[in-house]
């Protein structure tokens, strides 16, 4: 009898592991609650199990982001994290794509070993920082912005802690008066207890400059930065010049920009 009360056990354990194994993903998101999802998410196409699977369109406030793919991590149950790797962004309206390790463990969500990019004419767009230096300083953009975190973790509003690098390549800066080709822009990204900081320099025939990105938990930003006509200066831009005053001692022009997002 006692014997029999075992299998029964191990039966039912087996059965209520394989249904949640085998739970279908768009039925999970038909009976979650609508008030505690975000009304400004929709999904749409979902294919796979909560475990592995698959969304055709992510839309985010209207926006497509394009699919999303997932695939559980087990091992990491291990060290008491739930844990998936991800891809991301085909046929994303920003064009924007990437892929790499998203969880949530006992200290919060995380992510590691992730990587983005998108056109950066298309993230202009949407960030109002960007927007308002645009106003002062009429210029657009173009190449490609990548994103690199060798990890990341959440805390409101921005972060907790994160550690990674931002590249803009192939990029141009076109103005009324003139081009410029910067060539690679690299910058360190830091985040300490909701303080980020960006820090990058980039540096060609015609220009080089420095620049520094800190954002508060409060949402104040300041942008602190010079920049350094080269020799392929652009004449017609070199012209201009005099209405940004004189030069530092080393030839650098330096500005501020500061606000609250």
């Amino acid at each position: 009898m006692k014997q029999k009360k075992w299998y029964f056990i191990v039966f039912i354990l087996v059965f209520i592991w394989s249904v949640i194994a085998h739970l279908p993903a768009s039925w999970l998101y038909a009976h979650v609650p609508q008030a505690s999802l975000q009304t400004n998410v929709e999904l749409q196409g979902i294919s796979g199990t909560i475990w592995k699977g698959s969304v055709q369109q992510l839309n985010v406030e209207r926006q497509q982001l394009g699919s999303l793919y997932w695939d559980f991590q087990p091992s990491q149950l291990l060290t008491g994290k739930a844990q998936f790797k991800v891809r991301f962004g085909q046929n994303s309206d920003l064009k924007l794509a990437g892929k790499g390790e998203v969880g949530i463990g006992f200290s919060g969500a995380y992510a590691k070993n992730f990587v983005a990019s998108v056109p950066i004419d298309k993230l202009v767009r949407q960030l109002e920082l960007v927007s308002k230096f645009k106003q002062q300083v009429p210029v657009d953009l173009s190449g490609q912005l990548e994103l690199s975190l060798r990890h990341f973790s959440y805390a409101q509003p921005w972060c907790d802690s994160a550690d990674g690098d931002l590249v803009w390549n192939q990029g141009m800066i076109d103005s009324p008066i003139g081009s410029i080709a910067p060539g690679p822009v690299i910058a360190s990204l830091k985040c300490t207890k909701q303080v980020v900081d960006v820090v990058g320099t980039q540096n060609s025939n015609q220009v080089s400059s420095q620049f520094n990105i800190n954002l508060n938990k409060q949402a104040q930003y300041k942008l602190t930065a010079w920049f350094k006509p080269g020799a392929e200066f652009p004449e017609s831009m070199g012209k201009q010049l005099r209405w940004l005053g004189n030069p530092n001692a080393e030839g650098q022009y330096p500005f501020i920009f500061s606000g609250k997002l």
